[in-house]
């Protein structure tokens, strides 16, 4: 089942199909996770270029455990 947490900020590997207005995500789209379904499969919200839509705001797709990966911020050094 999937690993998915809400809140969780993800990035796709790969291109996702179709999106009802236009072609789809392309690899490398940052997105949310805003919920997960009963197969463990999760709802994403991913940021859409302005040239897209107006206003740059976000579609919601269903993603499984291959489309995307945990985006990790990089650790922080402590100098002194």
């Amino acid at each position: 089942m999937g690993h998915f947490e809400i809140g969780e900020t993800v990035i796709t590997v790969r291109n996702l199909g179709h999106v009802r207005w236009r072609s789809g995500i392309p690899k490398g789209t940052v997105g949310i996770v805003v919920g997960v379904d009963w197969l463990g499969d999760a709802r994403v919200n991913f940021a859409v270029d302005e040239s897209m839509r107006t206003r740059g705001e976000t579609v919601e797709h269903i993603v499984a455990d291959g489309d995307v990966r945990t985006l990790r911020a990089a650790p922080r050094r402590l100098i002194g």
